[in-house]
């Protein structure tokens, strides 16, 4: 939703605005140091603005404010992070030169080579390249570095960045050599997987978005292990909820690259390293895929930390590989915004070997389903809601691989795991009998399959009709039948044409103009399939 405003219209500049507020908030002596990096327009004509903190004429390592002005004027949204009360900084006891050979000591033990100076100016040194060992000549910057209580004490930055294997290094050295702090600037994380499951092609390896994307602005992976912002993944063989003793695969360089053998037992050691890496890889990018079409942290996604972008934190998704809690099967079970939610990805008894959910991206996408709905919906149980949560879970692997049916490598099937093929699908709303709500959810499945072959016939893209799905959701009640699905598409379709494609696809499965579902309740826990009323008819402009 809209962020409220932390400060009224103002006529300012908006950097005056920012600056005002910080010095209100965390002192005039901030605000003096705020030294604006750069700024830029966004949505709704909101203006973004960067700023570092400058003490003494040095940048302070680590000070920065990320604020939004509105087109009024009003500061909308403000992240800080800056000494409140800075001095002035203790003198280094080493200079530029002898930061770097600290530097260069850390990374590069047994290089032998005498740096030589190629420009000096202001607070930053300009080294040669070593004879091309370096892709660029390293840099050494005078910063400030805050200490305890703020206290501040000369330091250095130190940015080195290798040739032959593309390696960037910001390293932080402290006033009396030492290395404070290290950060890798190279995209490097990679992965083996499986496109879309060992029986629809090769194990390839494809890389992550290393540094950071617009989706997940601090990379995939936190460390040297599946684990990062959106989710960690670990194997859960003896079913206890947590990673078993060497569950999480390990890379140095974030190269998690383990060929699976098929033939042999998805307990193998290596195959169990693909399982969880696959997991891993599979979660990230759902969540990515979801972000752009609205499923962000105001949303209620998940998320260890949310920016200060709304939402409660805390809740990557903890997803358990190969766990021991059953077979044939997987699940998600979806707390409120803040807690996590958890997955479990079961082997399957339908080969020999075994085969695992965790290679096929068609389970992972439905489960993670139903996180999304629960949580952009909510109160998905009961015969009809909990049928459209299995269905809702379908369309997103319906609509991701491209194809009209799911699980066919886990079921050891080509037709899947489901009844029927998605495409002329051959049941309508008047079918659904509250038996199950896989079954049931099948049917609104099958709506949504065909309004994507609708939608992509009349010249739309698929990512238009994400939009579509995950705002719809947005106007849609909790605990919904299936015209309610409907009708929250159609409240976030923006035009009439797009309005008749989703009543022509709803309407060929029954759910059309009229279609109703009823429940009866009894204590508000039991809940029992009252009526279907099914329709095919759609609006008169859309005959």
């Amino acid at each position: 939703g809209d962020l409220a405003p932390l400060t009224g219209p103002s006529q300012a500049p908006a950097p005056a605005v920012v600056a005002d507020f910080v010095a209100r908030r965390v002192g005039r002596s901030a605000a003096a140091g705020l030294a604006l990096a750069g700024s830029h327009r966004g949505r709704g004509g909101v203006t973004h603005l960067r700023f570092g903190q400058r003490v003494a004429g040095l940048d302070v390592y680590g000070a920065y404010v990320k604020a939004a002005v509105d087109g009024e004027g009003r500061l909308v949204s403000v992240i800080e992070s800056l000494v409140a009360r800075p001095g002035k900084p203790r003198p280094a006891a080493i200079d530029s030169e002898e930061a770097l050979a600290a530097a260069v000591r850390h990374h590069y033990e047994g290089l032998r080579w005498q740096p030589r100076v190629e420009k000096a100016q202001g607070t930053r040194v300009d080294f040669d390249d070593n004879e091309g060992f370096f892709w660029q000549g390293p840099t050494v910057t005078r910063v400030a570095v805050p200490g305890e209580g703020g206290a501040l004490a000369e330091g250095f930055l130190v940015e080195t960045w290798t040739d032959e294997d593309n390696q960037l290094w910001h390293t932080l050295v402290g006033g009396d050599g030492e290395i404070l702090y290290q950060e890798s600037r190279t995209q490097s994380d990679t992965y083996a997987i499986f496109p879309e499951h060992p029986g629809a092609g090769a194990q390839t390896v494809v890389s992550g978005p290393g540094g950071g994307n617009a989706e997940s602005p601090i990379g995939w992976v936190s460390t040297n292990t599946t684990t990062g912002n959106n989710v960690d993944a670990y194997l859960d063989r003896d079913n206890n909820n947590a990673a078993d003793s060497g569950g999480r695969p390990t890379s140095s360089t974030q190269s998690f690259e383990f060929t699976a053998d098929l033939g042999q037992a998805p307990t193998l050691a290596v195959n169990q390293q693909a399982a969880v890496t696959s997991l891993f890889y599979w979660n990230n990018v759902v969540h990515d895929t979801l972000y752009r079409h609205g499923f962000t942290e105001s949303a209620g996604n998940f998320q260890q930390n949310n920016f200060g972008l709304g939402g409660a934190g805390n809740d990557r998704v903890r997803a358990e590989a190969q766990d021991g809690g059953g077979t044939n099967n997987a699940n998600f079970a979806t707390p409120a915004d803040g807690s996590a939610p958890r997955m479990q990805m079961y082997l399957w008894t339908t080969a020999t070997p075994n085969r695992d959910g965790d290679l096929d991206s068609d389970v992972i996408w439905h489960e993670y389903g139903h996180g999304l709905t629960w949580r952009m919906i909510g109160s998905m149980s009961g015969p009809l809601a909990g049928a459209i949560g299995e269905g809702m879970s379908d369309v997103l692997a319906l609509y991701a691989n491209g194809d009209d049916t799911v699980g066919e490598y886990v079921a050891n099937d080509p037709g899947g795991i489901r009844r029927f093929p998605y495409t002329d699908y051959p049941l309508t709303y008047g079918d659904v009998d509250g038996s199950s709500v896989h079954a049931d959810g099948e049917i609104y499945a099958a709506a949504m399959w065909r309004l994507r072959e609708l939608w992509l016939g009349a010249g739309l893209t698929q990512d238009e009709l994400y939009d579509v799905v995950v705002d719809g959701m947005n106007f849609t009640p909790s605990r919904p039948a299936y015209e309610d699905m409907r009708d929250g598409l159609l409240a976030s379709s923006p035009t009439t044409a797009k309005d008749c494609l989703i009543w022509n696809a709803f309407a060929e499965l029954g759910i059309g103009e009229g279609a109703n579902g009823q429940e009866t309740c009894f204590f508000g826990i039991f809940c029992f399939l009252q009526s279907v009323t099914e329709s095919f008819a759609v609006p008169a402009t859309c005959s």
